[in-house]
């Protein structure tokens, strides 16, 4: 048997069907009891299955739990604010999601800057390479100075963010760098916008070719000035407060976060959408493990299972009008609805 073949019939691959097909039995049975216990078919019905069956998450590898609970916890509550805004709970604000992207990422940033360990490791060498900063330079330059002084209650003295952080003056380096990060960006947003465009919108390119790729590529432009608009947010709120002040203060990371919303101005809304939908489960992640990490709560056991039952509840009970087209066709899909 080849790595192809294995990997497709791989125990971790039975695990992760075996917690889909136990999700989907248990709703269609509690839904359909429920209705018919009731008499009636209604969205509760809907949101008991949904919350029940979120016990099958058990059957799924433990590793990978915390992950899919937490983005469809996230994802549930989008849904559900989308639906208070629909009937006028909440009022419209149309930057909510590029500040909500923003406060996901104050602990991102904590984390990258000054506590790797609570973000995951890949995340955060992606996060360097997209930066193009080095973990030495970090530790070198903003973390040196701050782990002196908790760890050993040393004070050494003041470091120039060219002392590792980068080269150069930081006003100077900021404006080449943002030229720079769009290069780094294309390499990431290119496949992302043509290789769609190549394999699902053919037809649409064969009609009209110039204004497909011109249009395409307008996005492209937009997605990496945004991501090279994100890193040079935090790389200039770094420079700008750290050498003002002559400390690497904790607040500074939040404060960076907190800015890269601004980044966001770039991108269409829909992509606002996703990527504060991307990040937020990340934010939650590394605030979590933050507060694990020195004593404020513990881990409770199971824990991702409660939040996938509140998820799944909102979700299936949600009306079409609060969904994107795409992930309600794939709802309906995979409950058969």
């Amino acid at each position: 048997m080849n790595k192809c073949t294995s990997s497709v019939f791989s125990a971790d691959v039975f695990r992760f069907m075996k917690f889909l097909s136990a999700f989907i039995g248990l709703f269609r049975l509690v839904n359909t009891s429920c209705a018919v216990f009731r008499g009636v078919d209604s969205p509760l019905n809907s949101a008991v299955g949904g919350a029940v069956a979120s016990i099958s998450l058990l059957f799924d590898d433990v590793e990978r739990r915390q992950g899919v609970a937490l983005y469809l916890f996230v994802r549930g509550w989008e849904v559900y604010v989308k639906q208070l805004v629909r009937v006028g709970v909440f009022p419209y604000w149309k930057y909510a999601e590029s500040f909500l992207f923003g406060v996901a990422n104050m602990p991102i940033m904590y984390g990258f800057l000054f506590e790797p360990d609570l973000l995951q490791r890949g995340y955060y060498k992606w996060i360097l390479s997209m930066g193009n900063i080095t973990d030495q330079g970090l530790g070198d330059t903003l973390r040196v100075r701050r782990d002196a002084y908790f760890n050993r209650g040393e004070i050494i003295p003041f470091r120039n963010c060219s002392c590792g952080y980068h080269e150069g003056p930081c006003t100077s380096y900021c404006i080449i760098d943002w030229f720079r990060g769009l290069l780094r960006a294309g390499k990431i947003y290119f496949p992302v916008h043509f290789l769609p465009l190549l394999i699902f919108r053919y037809n649409a390119v064969a009609k009209d070719p110039q204004g497909q790729i011109l249009k395409t590529g307008i996005a492209l432009l937009n997605s990496c000035c945004f991501l090279t608009s994100y890193q040079i947010l935090v790389k200039g709120s770094e420079c700008f407060l750290r050498n003002n002040r002559h400390v690497d203060s904790s607040w500074h990371a939040l404060v960076s976060g907190l800015l890269t919303g601004l980044s966001c101005l770039f991108e269409r809304d829909s992509r606002v959408s996703e990527l504060m939908l991307y990040c937020m489960p990340r934010g939650i992640e590394a605030g979590w493990n933050y507060l694990t990490k020195y004593g404020y709560v513990k881990n409770i056991k199971y824990a991702e299972v409660g939040f996938m039952a509140v998820a799944m509840g909102m979700l299936t009970a949600s009306a079409r009008a609060d969904f994107k087209l795409t992930y309600h066709r794939s709802l309906c899909f995979l409950i058969g609805s």
